[in-house]
């Protein structure tokens, strides 16, 4: 009894190290895929990151610390790159998904800088429209309370000036 124990014993240990050992190369080649994806992904957001980086017209502190953050962004993604060339997917693909979630953070950033730019803009060119407004109607009031009754009393007085003669043989007006 003791034998068919030792066995079965034997042949369970075969066989859990046959099933490990096949399993190994799936794991590894499912690792090597999404290391590969993840790195893939976050070259993608680190051009469309330098792309909104080249847009922003004034670099202020805030815009130099984001470069900054996606200079680190970019070497986690060399740091990738290189474990994944020496077959650490695993470190490969946590380096890569680092520079993904940091690369999502500058894009937010980025993305909310220039909206209280434009809407900065708006509020500017909203203000100079209401000025501009309001010079028309100061504009209107000077020349209806100035410029009009200038005008009026010197077509009058042009008007005045005027003498009209009759010739009374022919009944013209001259």
């Amino acid at each position: 009894m003791k034998r068919y124990q030792k066995f079965i014993l034997i042949l369970c240990v075969f066989c859990i190290t046959t099933i490990m050992h096949n399993q190994i190369p799936i794991v590894q080649g499912q690792a090597e895929q999404e290391a590969s994806a993840a790195i893939q992904e976050a070259d993608e957001k680190l051009t469309y990151v330098l792309e909104l980086l080249e847009e922003i017209s004034i670099y202020d502190e805030d815009i130099r610390n984001l470069i900054l953050q996606t200079d680190d962004a970019r070497q986690l993604i060399k740091e990738a790159k290189d474990n994944y060339a020496s077959s650490n997917f695993t470190i490969s693909y946590q380096k890569a998904t680092g520079a993904i979630l940091q690369l999502d953070s500058i894009i937010g950033e980025i993305d909310s800088k220039i909206q209280s730019k434009t809407q900065n803009k708006i509020i500017i060119f909203s203000l100079v429209g209401v000025l501009a407004g309001l010079g028309a109607i100061m504009f209107s009031f000077l020349f209806i309370s100035k410029i009009y009754p200038w005008y009026e009393k010197k077509k009058i007085e042009e008007y005045s000036k005027l003498e009209i003669n009759y010739n009374n043989s022919k009944g013209d007006m001259k």
